[in-house]
């Protein structure tokens, strides 16, 4: 966009990353907002975003009063704070829901399960995506040695750990439609849709062994919003192991 309303929040979006799920928020608030597109540059985020945060990285949402807020995790609470008033998208109380069980889906829960997201299973995957960009774009006459080495890392090591995540998540599912508990997304959910999504497409994890997970993986892409979100971006594709990184 070449005119940007100061009233209105902005995101700053960058192709195949996580601010996809930052722009889904935003179409589901359904509120005016400015979008600002950036590409990736040799596989990296462009130098252009440390003009707006030192971490130059995406996504960043510039508030309407010139806070750079960035991190998705950070960005999801200010846009659901600031801006849904009928409180869709929180955890409601049990005055506000008597349906909604708060015991079994405290706060305390809710940060387990962000630190589950943003240690473990963030962790593992992006292990898993780096050697696969190793292995696929090493020089042709050592591909397949760097191929077999990936292979018996993720045999001997990481396909167990993200198995062991993924199980987790699943059994922390049962009888819910989204993570807290809720009949629409929270916080949790946007913020750990992007972390399976980077298992499912930069690592070419099926979900099938994780009945509950594919159930509300297939629940989030369905939804209005997140179509909507991927019409506006401009690229989200994480199979990052394909992609020429040089």
């Amino acid at each position: 966009m070449n005119t940007m309303d100061s009233s209105k929040p902005t995101l700053h979006y960058m192709q195949n990353s996580g601010a996809q799920q930052s722009l889904w928020l935003l179409e589901e608030l359904g509120i005016d907002y400015n979008l600002v597109f950036h590409k990736r540059e040799t596989g990296r985020a462009p130098a252009i975003l440390k003009e707006t945060h030192p971490l130059g990285k995406a996504p960043q949402l510039v508030t309407p009063s010139g806070r750079v807020v960035a991190e998705r995790s950070a960005i999801a609470f200010y846009l659901i704070e600031t801006y849904d008033k009928e409180g869709r998208f929180k955890v409601p109380s049990p005055e506000q829901d008597p349906s909604w069980n708060g015991d079994d889906n405290d706060r305390f829960r809710e940060e387990q399960l962000f630190s589950v997201g943003l240690t473990a299973l963030n962790q593992f995957t992006a292990m898993g995506v780096t050697f696969a960009v190793f292995a696929n774009q090493s020089p042709f006459f050592i591909r397949p040695l760097m191929k077999g080495l990936k292979w018996g890392f993720d045999k001997i090591f990481l396909d167990a750990e993200i198995d062991n995540c993924f199980k987790y998540l699943d059994a922390e599912l049962e009888g819910r439609e989204y993570f807290n508990g809720t009949k629409n997304p929270t916080r949790l959910d946007f913020v750990m849709q992007w972390y399976v999504d980077m298992a499912v497409q930069g690592t070419r994890l099926g979900l099938s062994p994780y009945p509950r997970v594919k159930e509300w993986f297939e629940r989030c892409i369905a939804r209005d919003a997140w179509k909507r979100a991927l019409e506006k971006g401009n690229g989200y594709d994480l199979e990052f192991w394909k992609m020429d990184m040089r």
